[in-house]
């Protein structure tokens, strides 16, 4: 593996495991608002990860045909994908259908689930193919990011004290840069930038999955099981797989540039 590619990860687990701390003890649970130590400090190790994800990607020479064959892990991550957004989706509609915007969020996060469905299935497949005959379920499958960050900076808008909702933006714009990219390198693979995909994937490791995942472990443990039906949880969990596959796409493209 790059050895830069291993220090951003590195520096990306580290994140989470401060992040975990922060939410435990540093960060009241109602308000979101820090109670010991600056907001910038949470800001700064943030820049730190992602910085690192970035220059990491930036500077490795990734060999984006890699993606375009077998690969269980990334198959089974984007099928548990699926699940999430396309549960969300049906509980979005079901408590939630008396809304217009909640209505076109559900039908994204269905687009989105398709696709991964499609993007899962080939993946696992020994005679690998394009998850879908067009580009189209993939471009609009990727829209419920942009339609999120919409969503938050019209609905709910906050102080740069509470961290939580700012880095929601952050996390949102890294995963749909990399499905982007990644829709580029499956569908178009001549036009590709793998060095766009590779730092796309690492920044939305360090902020879909490190950052996030300490947030649903804290959503779990105060409310139970129970949260599990809740779409706001299960698209944190969704989250969460795209950052796991932009680690795992980062790693197969910069692996066959090694073994080359």
């Amino acid at each position: 593996m790059n050895f830069f590619i291993m220090v951003s990860l590195f520096l990306s687990a580290a994140l989470g495991v401060f992040r975990g701390i922060d939410l435990a003890l540093l960060t009241d649970a109602e308000t979101g608002l820090c109670i010991v130590g600056s907001v910038w400090l949470r800001y700064g190790a943030l820049a730190v990860a992602v910085g690192a994800a970035v220059a990491a990607g930036r500077c490795c020479k990734p060999q984006t045909d890699a993606l375009r064959g077998h690969c269980m892990p990334s198959g089974v991550v984007a099928l548990a994908a699926a699940v999430c957004y396309g549960e969300a989706a049906v509980l979005r509609i079901l408590w939630m259908g008396s809304s217009a915007a909640m209505l076109i969020r559900a039908a994204l996060e269905a687009l989105c689930a398709f696709w991964m469905i499609g993007l899962g299935l080939s993946w696992l497949r020994k005679d690998w193919k394009t998850p879908t005959r067009s580009l189209t379920p993939a471009v609009l499958g990727s829209a419920v990011f942009y339609w999120c960050v919409l969503a938050r900076f019209m609905e709910n808008s906050s102080s740069w004290h509470r961290v939580a909702p700012t880095a929601m933006v952050w996390q949102l714009l890294a995963g749909l840069v990399f499905l982007s990219a990644l829709a580029r390198a499956l569908y178009l693979p001549g036009t590709s930038d793998g060095r766009t995909l590779c730092a796309g994937g690492l920044a939305a490791f360090a902020l879909c999955l490190c950052w996030e995942l300490p947030t649903v472990l804290q959503t779990l443990v105060q409310e139970g099981g129970g949260a599990l039906l809740t779409p706001t949880l299960l698209f944190r969990l969704g989250l969460c797989c795209v950052g796991v596959l932009g680690a795992l796409s980062a790693v197969r493209c910069t692996r066959t540039e090694q073994d080359a």
